[in-house]
C-alpha cells in the first residue's frame, strides 16, 4: 500500500512539472511570435508611411537622378525625409528591424540621399544632429559591398 502511494506521488509530481514545462515553452513560444508580429506591423507601417507620403514620393523621384530641383525643397521635408531614415536606424540599433531587412528594404535609398549633392543644398550633412544618419549611410554603404547570397529575410 505504502509503494502504491509513494508511486502515484512520484507520478503526480512528474506529470505536474511536464505539463508546468510545457505550459511555459508554449507561452514562451506564442509571446516570440507576437513579438515578432507586432515588429511586421510596425514595419509594414513605416514602409507604407515612406512610400505614401507625397513629400517622400516626390523626394525620392528628384533623389533618383540627383535633380537640381532638389536645392529648392523645403529644409523642413529634406529634414524630414531624413528623420524618417534615422527613424529606421534606430529600429536597426535597437534590434526591432534586422540590419539585412533594413539595407534591403531602404538602403537604396540612404545611399541615395547620401550622396545626393543637391539634397543636402541648405543644410550642413557633416552637423552633429546627423550623426545618426551617417552612420547609418556608412553601415548600409558597407552592407551593399558583401556580396553574399542574400539570406531568406525575415522580421
Amino acid at each position: 500500500m505504502a509503494d502504491t502511494l509513494a508511486i502515484a506521488k512520484d507520478t503526480a509530481i512528474v506529470l505536474g512539472t511536464v505539463i508546468a514545462l510545457v505550459t511555459f515553452l508554449s507561452g514562451g513560444l506564442e509571446y516570440v511570435r507576437q513579438g515578432h508580429q507586432a515588429r511586421a506591423t510596425h514595419f509594414i507601417q513605416m514602409r507604407r508611411r515612406f512610400l505614401e507620403t507625397p513629400q517622400y514620393r516626390e523626394m525620392l523621384d528628384l533623389l533618383a537622378t540627383d535633380d537640381v530641383a532638389l536645392r529648392h525643397a523645403s529644409i523642413q521635408e529634406k529634414r524630414n525625409f531624413v528623420g524618417f531614415l534615422e527613424e529606421v536606424a534606430l529600429m536597426v540599433n535597437s534590434g526591432l528591424i534586422r540590419l539585412d531587412v533594413a539595407h534591403y528594404m531602404f538602403g537604396y535609398y540612404v545611399l541615395l540621399c547620401d550622396a545626393s549633392e543637391n539634397f543636402w543644398y541648405g543644410l550642413n550633412k557633416q552637423d552633429v544632429y546627423w550623426s545618426v544618419f551617417r552612420r547609418f549611410a556608412s553601415t548600409m554603404r558597407d552592407r551593399s559591398k558583401v556580396r553574399e547570397k542574400l539570406k531568406a529575410l525575415r522580421f
